[in-house]
């Protein structure tokens, strides 16, 4: 009888094969209308860091992130869409997707009102996901070649996304985020990082002073970030092991950290600017360090290459 009530819905329906109704993926259905539902409620909580943490939980929204955390399909918790969603033939396909990757999830249909209720965006693409927050240690990130990250009480959403996102571009091994600064589980950092916080491994609420001792006691050099009064950037070595401090927006970094640093460094500016935007100046220095390292690797293979050839 399934199997006769897809082939019909795929008659009067027709979808590219892939996206075509099989029997295991229809469910019966009972659409959430009302924005009061206890399941609403508690989903609109994870808005507020307080409930993020309390819980281990958040939760993302958007084809595109839904379709990057699809990759690790078992930190899914919840899975909640609406009508928009299956208008789309990308929709349809995502859909489909996750109910063959995802297992164990709860799974909520809801109009488009209550979707718009829960959704931190104004104009929501009918679906979002709660997902489970992962767990993280020093040793995944000591295990991974590249500077690595240590901002100072942040709090502009989008500065702290952009960087996760520059971080996993550029190859920076990790990013350890401080005390009193935005939680990078915010919805705004979420979407702002486009998928690079599933992959860039951080450690949060840190104290910055007990970071750098355990980092220096690892062999790492620790550079700080100041706009004037270091070194260029440029005469820095970040081929070796180093970790690099980056400040509040406007207030740069406290006194004690900076005098904690093994040094400083600037980024040169034209004539009458006197700042840069923090995800800028960590996407500068991320990029040069990148070019350092392949440098580096290329001059010990043109040394091995010309020894082999003296042999």
């Amino acid at each position: 009888m399934l199997n006769a009530e897809c082939r019909v819905r795929n008659a009067e329906f027709p979808l590219p094969s892939s996206f075509r109704i099989h029997h295991s993926e229809l469910r019966i259905r009972k659409m959430i209308t009302s924005k009061g539902n206890p399941k609403v409620k508690e989903i609109r909580l994870l808005k507020q860091a307080q409930h993020r943490h309390t819980r281990g939980e958040y939760f993302i929204e958007g084809m595109r992130l839904v379709e990057e955390a699809l990759q690790h399909p078992g930190q899914f918790r919840k899975i909640v869409y609406s009508p928009r969603l299956e208008d789309k033939v990308r929709g349809a396909a995502l859909l489909s997707a996750a109910r063959k990757k995802i297992q164990d999830a709860e799974w909520l249909y809801v109009s488009d009102e209550v979707m718009e209720r829960i959704c931190d965006t104004q104009s929501h693409q009918g679906i979002l996901a709660v997902l489970e927050m992962k767990e993280r240690s020093w040793e995944e990130i000591y295990k991974r070649d590249g500077i690595i990250l240590l901002l100072s009480r942040l709090q502009d959403p989008g500065n702290v996304g952009t960087i996760f996102r520059v971080a996993e571009a550029g190859g920076a091994a990790g990013v350890i985020l401080s005390q009193d600064m935005i939680d990078p589980y915010n919805p705004k950092v979420v979407r702002a990082s486009m998928g690079s916080l599933f992959r860039v491994p951080f450690l949060q609420d840190q104290e910055m002073e007990d970071c750098l001792k355990k980092l220096r006691s690892q062999g790492y050099r620790l550079w700080a970030t100041t706009v004037q009064g270091g070194r260029s950037f440029w005469e820095i070595d970040f081929s070796q092991p180093t970790a690099v401090l980056f400040g509040q927006e406007g207030a740069g970094l406290s006194q004690n950290l900076l005098e904690e640093a093994d040094g400083l460094f600037t980024i040169p500016m034209a004539p009458g600017v006197d700042s840069l935007n923090v995800a800028m100046a960590a996407g500068l220095v991320i990029y040069e360090a990148s070019r350092q390292k392949r440098e580096r690797i290329a001059t010990e293979r043109s040394a091995i290459l010309d020894k082999e050839s003296n042999l």
